[in-house]
Order: C-alpha cells, then structure tokens, then sequence
C-alpha cells in the first residue's frame, strides 16, 4: 500500500495574476510552490511505486521548465539588482544577494540532472536509474529549501522595508511585462 501524496497537483499552477500587484507576495507565493515540489519529490523518492508517482513528476518537471526560468530571471534581473540599489553601503545584503546568484547558477546543473530524472520517471522509464533520480531529487530539494529559507528571511523582510511603493509597482510591472501579460491595475 502506497502512502497518499502529501499536496495535491493544484498547488503548482500558476499564481493567479492579480498577485502581480503585490511583487513580493507574488515570489512568497512562488516560494510555496517550490517548498511543495521538495515535498513533492521527497514522497516520491519514498514511494517509487506510487501510482501517482509519474504525474507528480510531470507536474514538477512543467514548473522546473516553465515558472521557474521566470522566478530566476524575476530575481536576478529586477529584484536583485533593485536591493542592491536601495541599500547602502554597508548592508550586509550586498554579500546576501551575491551568494544567491551564485548559487542560481549552481543550482542548474542539479536542476538539470533533476529535469532528466523527471522526464525518465514521467514516462515511466526510471527504474534502471532509481538511484540517480533519488540523488539529484535529494540533493536539488536540500540546496533549495537553504536557499528559500535565506530569501524568505533576509531578501524579502529587507525588500519590504527599503523599497518604495513606486519600486513595488515597477517591479510589478517588469514580473507582468516578463510573462506577456498585462499589469493589473
């Protein structure tokens, strides 16, 4: 008997776009979104047999290929480079925001060595590389659950205290401009 899964697929569609509004909120939302794919990947690594097992890794492998290209590009090319402008000189998230972007670019390779697992599994050819698969689902949801903690705790709460409102519709705008949608206004 296999364990029930611990989220249900729902949680990793799109954010409705009227969060577009609030920037912040709309990467915290993301942010939850990424935590229920660790989730995610751990039940599947514990229950390989599970028979929803091969569409949660469709989910997943959908959000890696689609939302979160976009989620990176949202921090790295407007919200990063924002903080570092509103900060002053001896802020220590200067030093916080590079570390991220470092570990963005790390963070592809294991991405990658994860989107070849999940494409293996969703089709239903993963047996032979199990092992594999539970290495990089492992080691993708360790790095990231570290990196979201340090987002959540230092990048977004420093965001909300230094950025004007001007800057939070701006960076509205730029996450809305990103996806080929419209502003809600």
């Amino acid at each position: 008997m296999s364990i029930p899964s611990p989220i249900q697929v729902p949680e990793l569609e799109p954010i409705p776009e009227a969060l577009l509004r609030e920037p912040l909120e709309f990467i915290y939302a993301d942010h939850y979104r990424q935590r229920c794919i660790c989730t995610a990947l751990n039940y599947m690594i514990g229950n390989p047999g599970a028979p929803d097992v091969a569409d949660w890794a469709g989910a997943i492998l959908a959000y890696l290929e689609r939302e979160l290209p976009l989620h990176i590009a949202d921090e790295e090319e407007t919200l990063f480079p924002l903080l570092r402008r509103r900060s002053k000189p001896g802020d220590q998230i200067r030093s916080i925001l590079g570390l991220l972007a470092e570990e963005h670019a790390r963070d592809e390779a294991l991405a990658a060595a994860l989107r070849a697992g999940l494409r293996r599994v969703a089709a239903g050819t993963a047996s032979p590389s199990w092992d594999a698969f539970w290495h990089a689902a492992t080691a993708y949801s360790e790095v990231l659950l570290r990196h979201l903690s340090w987002e959540n705790t230092l990048v977004l709460p420093f965001a909300r205290q230094c950025l004007s409102a001007a800057d939070v519709v701006d960076l509205g705008r730029a996450f809305a401009a990103r996806r080929g949608t419209v502003y809600p206004d």
